[in-house]
């Protein structure tokens, strides 16, 4: 319970500490003026005095031009950011300063010993300008009070800020060097009540916008706001001051003249701050955040980096499995069928090709095969060409056993239904031949579906021809469409060669542009004929390679060589 209890009272004193600092510098401000002022009043017997008129009067012109330096500085910072700066408050204040520094600068030439400026310098007139300056500053200051910091307004011709002011003050010259204004100092009595009613009327007017800028502050909480507080504190002393002066060159009008210093300082800084040290505060804030980001940027991509090449790594594994999954359902590259031997060759265009063949061993009579090629490459061809391998069906068997061989023409008109009951997209499909070879007779039969190569047929003694065909692509269609597809015959005698073939090696360029063609293939075919199917195919990539150096496939090289034994 004690334990709690010494919790709790820790935490109250620690919010009373917090509350205090925040409030530090208004706190401080009041008891340093307000110590001063009550000191000075104390031991008014030991250090009242009046000074020497021309010492007094360099003090005095030193003093208020530092002001009036401060004053336009104010007025200068805030004019000249009025475009991008368009809170309302600071344009009502830059006004404000404005007007005070011209009226200063009279009261300052109007003070008794000056030189004057319409008229003889004097107490009276000099001790006008003051009031009228200080009732100017004190009623902006108010003014400005009300005014939210979030008020803005667009269009405002900054000329108005400066002419306005520059004017009134102008008026104020004229009016107070020219026509009557009502007595304030009377030499060797002092202050006039009109005086003192005019000064509390201005420690009213700042007692006012204090409390305003109070409330505003304990909103905000902001430490400028803070030093602004604290110059009207300042401010308030040194008009309390200029209440109890009995000569114009006396302890309380150096004090009041002090005062008046440092508070013309503050609001100075305050203004500074606010338009110049600010924005440029804010600007090394984004900056460091700026550079932070892009720290934070340079370690996400380095991570984003390396989890792509991850990915990419598994991706290459995916695709290396793939490539071994599409290779195990490929038939073996030289395989001997009784009187018949078959060669073929590969090389996928990526890391898994578009490109399909296969050999089936139906029954004594009847070998089928088949070559395609579906458009695009890599793994949406690979499982396209998965799915025809597994739909082409080359036999119906019965229930008795008895098996009945598909023609070529029958298997592709099933593939082209079997096709168009899928969900594959348009843009998708396949070419092929499907063909039956006869064991007994060397005789071969097949159809094609839109393949658009001709196998070329070695007859002997270097004699080649093309094997001419038509059909329909294997393609999503017309559901009322039905495709026609033919058979072709053709006889074979022993040694005759067949090269089944897609259009990946005789549309394969070279470095000038040229295609490797079909005639060429005819030629390669026709002076190796003689040879086996390995050894002719072995000189297909010989004449390819040397075709293609220096330039990068672009689609898959497929084709299988039959010989009739």
């Amino acid at each position: 319970m004690d334990t709690k209890v010494e919790d709790m009272s820790k935490s109250y004193l620690s919010q009373i500490f917090i509350k205090f600092s925040n409030y530090r510098l208004i706190i401080v401000s009041f008891f340093i003026s307000s110590a001063i002022f009550y000191f000075i009043r104390y031991l008014e017997n030991h250090i009242y005095r009046v000074f020497d008129t021309t010492n007094y009067l360099v003090f005095h012109t030193i003093v208020e031009f530092a002001s009036i330096v401060m004053y336009i500085s104010s007025f200068l910072i805030i004019y000249y950011v009025g475009e991008r700066d368009t809170r309302l408050r600071m344009k009502v204040l830059a006004g404000v300063l404005l007007f005070v520094g011209c009226v200063d600068f009279w009261h300052t030439f109007s003070y008794n010993g000056m030189p004057g400026l319409f008229i003889p310098s004097s107490s009276q007139t000099a001790t006008a300008f003051w009031i009228v300056g200080r009732l100017g500053f004190a009623g902006g200051i108010l003014i400005s009070s009300f005014i939210s910091l979030r008020v803005k307004v667009r269009f405002v011709n900054r000329w108005i800020i400066a002419a306005l002011p520059l004017v009134l003050s102008v008026f104020c010259l004229v009016y107070v060097s020219y026509f009557p204004f009502p007595t304030l100092f009377i030499e060797g009595e002092g202050l006039t009540n009109t005086k003192h009613l005019f000064e509390y009327l201005i420690i009213l007017m700042l007692v006012a916008s204090f409390v305003n800028f109070c409330i505003e502050y304990k909103k905000e909480k902001s430490s400028i706001l803070s030093l602004f507080i604290s110059a009207l504190i300042i401010s308030i002393f040194s008009e309390l001051a200029f209440l109890s002066y009995a000569s114009v060159y006396d302890t309380y009008n150096l004090l009041g003249h002090i005062y008046k210093l440092i508070a013309a300082y503050m609001i100075f800084k305050v203004l500074f701050i606010f338009n110049i040290n600010y924005p440029y505060g804010r600007l090394d804030r984004a900056e460091k955040e700026i550079s932070m980001y892009a720290n934070n940027l340079e370690q996400l991509v380095d991570q984003r980096t390396e989890e792509v090449n991850i990915a990419n790594q598994q991706l290459l594994s995916d695709l290396e499995y793939a490539k071994t999954i599409q290779k195990a359902i490929m038939p073996i590259k030289h395989e001997k069928y009784e009187n018949l031997e078959v060669y073929s060759e590969y090389i996928p265009y990526e890391k898994i090709g578009g490109d399909y063949y296969g050999f089936k061993d139906l029954n004594d009579e009847y070998l089928a095969f088949y070559i395609g090629d579906v458009a695009g490459h890599g793994v949406p061809a690979a499982m396209m060409t998965i799915f025809i391998k597994q739909t082409i069906i080359t036999e119906k068997i019965y229930q008795s056993g008895i098996k009945e061989i598909y023609s070529p023409k029958e298997v592709m008109t099933n593939l082209y239904n079997e096709y168009n009951q899928t969900d594959f997209p348009l843009e998708m499909y396949a070419v092929m031949v499907y063909g039956l070879y006869n064991k007994k007779t060397n005789s071969m039969i097949y159809s094609s579906a839109g393949l658009n190569t001709y196998p070329l047929l070695y007859e002997g003694n270097g004699k080649v021809r093309a094997l001419e065909h038509t059909g329909f692509p294997i393609c999503k269609f017309d559901k009322n469409y039905q495709p026609e597809f033919n058979d072709y015959f053709v006889e074979m005698n022993k040694g005759n060669k067949v090269l089944f073939y897609t259009d990946g090696i005789v549309e394969v360029t070279n470095i000038k542009g040229d295609s490797f063609g079909e005639n060429k293939l005819m030629e390669i075919l026709s002076e190796n004929g003689h040879m086996s199917p390995k050894e002719i195919s072995k000189e297909i990539l010989n004449e390819l390679n040397k075709f293609t150096e220096g330039v990068k496939l672009n689609d898959d090289v497929h084709y299988f060589i039959m010989q009739v034994n």
